[in-house]
């Protein structure tokens, strides 16, 4: 025995209110959509008349009324019985609706059961007829009658707010509601509220027109439209146009920094009707520094409308919409310098990991990536152009040590310490066979001069001595700057040693232990040199000094210098040795100028 599914309209009205809408305010884009369907099959069928939507807001006591009227085609008796109390059936085909029309009357119509406890619906069909009175119900009853109220021609809604949701009938709130849903709809909405009245759309909107024209022209308007309309101070749009499913609109690129796994928002219109703020899966993933105003005709939105099926169509339009924002940024590369920086400063860790994840864009972008180096910021491309090898320093400590000297002998070393900077790098070997380098300070330190001089041996043991219980090894270098009496450099090794001590002496007794277990395997691999600069004059007069107590003192107090000039951090026997060699040097003074006087 065969039977029929029951249906149960409190359950469908809930699962409509709380799992299939977002928001309460969703009926008014839905009387919109069957007012704006109503009118294509009018004017589908041949006749000639003035579309208009009116929708009005009476009040009568606390009771607030909406009455939303449209010229459109009506429905005769028979239709109300097949299509308005027939949930999910449609007053057209579904090849012609995917067409030329928004929606289906039946499920989008039971939304009004969220704010109103009825809908009473006036029709009069242009075929001709008995104009009929249809009223629904929430618990699934409904009955027709034939009237006099309907329109000459078309359909009357009325709704009488729910005390919860009358809040959606104030005439702002409608104003708002109907200008975001049908702000580019073809067909005029007027709004009105005893005194209170707003042609809704009245206005053409600029990136309309843009999106179909692509007019440079037209882009001031567009920004200023942005500026206006959504606060956003836009620093450049363009248009976006495909052949799959009809996609067409204009990209809006952010002001301000975003993250590659931020939540995409983008104002999506189907045939003109707002389908959502918040479609996230027909742009490109990766678009996260734009976001867009797109008009759709052709793809298949889901049930609630808003958003769109996962199909071959929607798979193609998003490939096409991803090619023309790639043709946007080689666009910037080859024609637009500056607004490529602008773009690039703003969207600086997002960009790098498109470029990391995507070789195509790495080619686009990397000779436009800036870096930091020995010689001062520069893009990739700069870089490339006066140096055949990619030298890097990985520790920001390494980099602080080198930067100095390596600038003042022209030696370019990037500092790849940012978040992407070594795999951006190091990919650049396989895509264009440029070889990389990474070098650290203690590499470096060996290309500096050497030196021989007359009682060198004699000074270095002496200066050794000065610095014996800080397990640094001293040498005297040429190297320039000559202001650079010295360079202190540690290995990796001797900087995580430092900061494990440094962590000691802040500990607790427990802690320490564990920590100096560590630290002892450590000590044995600790190297660090302080390399005394032959060309300074400091340095020099130091070397010829006559008191060795003198001597000693000037080179604890270039080691600290150097130490504090590399960005070290300092622990008790550096503090310490500061703290007695500033004092020392001032009783120095005192004693000279009693001495002058």
């Amino acid at each position: 025995m065969v039977h029929s599914f029951k249906i149960d309209l409190k359950g469908i009205i809930d699962l409509l209110s709380n799992h299939l809408y977002s928001d309460p305010s969703v009926f008014v884009r839905e009387l919109l959509q069957n007012a704006v369907d109503a009118i294509t099959a009018r004017k589908n069928a041949g006749d000639r008349f003035d579309p208009n939507i009116q929708v009005t807001v009476e009040s009568e006591g606390e009771t607030k009324r909406l009455v939303f009227e449209d010229n459109g085609i009506g429905l005769t008796e028979d239709e109300i019985h097949e299509f308005l109390a027939t949930i999910g059936r449609s007053s057209k085909r579904i090849s012609e609706a995917r067409e030329s029309y928004l929606g289906q009357f039946g499920i989008g119509l039971l939304s009004c059961f969220m704010v109103s406890k009825e809908i009473r619906v006036y029709t009069q069909s242009s075929k001709g007829g008995t104009a009929a009175c249809w009223i629904a119900q929430p618990d699934g009853t409904y009955e027709i009658s034939q009237t006099n109220e309907a329109p000459e021609v078309g359909t009357r809604v009325i709704l009488e707010a729910r005390e919860d949701f009358d809040y959606l009938f104030d005439f702002e709130n409608l104003q708002e509601d109907l200008f975001g849903y049908g702000e580019i709809l073809p067909y005029p909405i007027h709004l009105s509220s005893g005194d209170e009245y707003a042609h809704v759309n009245a206005v053409a909107v600029p990136w309309v027109t843009y999106a179909e024209t692509g007019d440079p022209a037209q882009k001031e308007q567009v920004l200023a439209y942005a500026r206006e309309r959504l606060g956003l101070e836009a620093l450049d749009c363009f248009p976006l146009k495909t052949q799959a499913g009809g996609v067409s609109g204009v990209a809006f690129v952010l002001p301000y920094s975003t993250q590659s796994n931020s939540r995409q928002w983008h104002r999506v219109y189907l045939k003109n009707m707002l389908l959502s703020s918040q479609i996230d899966n027909l742009l490109p993933e990766w678009a996260f520094f734009v976001r867009c105003f797109l008009n759709v005709q052709g793809l298949h939105p889901t049930a609630s409308r808003e958003s769109f099926y996962e199909d071959e169509l929607l798979t193609q339009a998003r490939t096409e919409l991803n090619q023309q924002m790639q043709a946007w940024i080689r666009h910037l590369t080859q024609h637009d310098q500056e607004g490529l920086r602008r773009l690039l400063q703003l969207h600086y860790l997002p960009m790098r990991a498109l470029a990391v994840d995507n070789d195509e864009f790495y080619q686009l972008l990397v000779h436009s990536f800036s870096f930091e180096t020995s010689t001062g910021h520069m893009t990739l491309g700069d870089y490339l152009k006066s140096n055949s090898v990619i030298r890097y320093v990985t520790n920001l400590d390494q980099f602080r040590q080198i930067s100095q000297v390596a600038s003042a002998y022209g030696h370019s070393v990037i500092n790849a310490v940012y978040t992407y900077d070594i795999p951006i790098l190091r990919k650049y070997t396989s895509m264009f066979g440029v070889p990389t380098e990474e070098i650290d300070a203690t590499t470096y330190a060996h290309t500096l001069e050497d030196v021989q001089s007359e009682g060198l041996k004699d000074f270095l043991l002496l200066a050794q001595d000065a610095l014996s219980s800080l397990e640094c090894q001293v040498t005297v270098k040429k190297f320039i700057p000559d202001t650079l009496p010295a360079l202190f450099i540690v290995s990796e090794v001797h900087q995580e040693l430092s900061d494990i001590e440094q962590a000691q002496e802040v500990s607790d007794d427990l802690w320490s232990d564990v920590l100096e277990d560590y630290a002892s395997e450590l000590r044995s691999m600790r190297v660090a040199h302080l390399h005394l600069n032959f060309n300074n004059s400091l340095v020099q007069s130091m070397m010829h000094a006559e008191n060795p107590k003198v001597v000693r003192r000037l080179v604890q107090m270039l080691y600290v210098q150097a130490h504090l000039l590399g960005h070290h951090p300092m622990r008790q026997e550096e503090l310490a040795l500061l703290t007695e060699g500033l004092q020392e040097m001032m009783y120095w003074g005192l004693r000279a100028d009693r001495m002058l006087n």
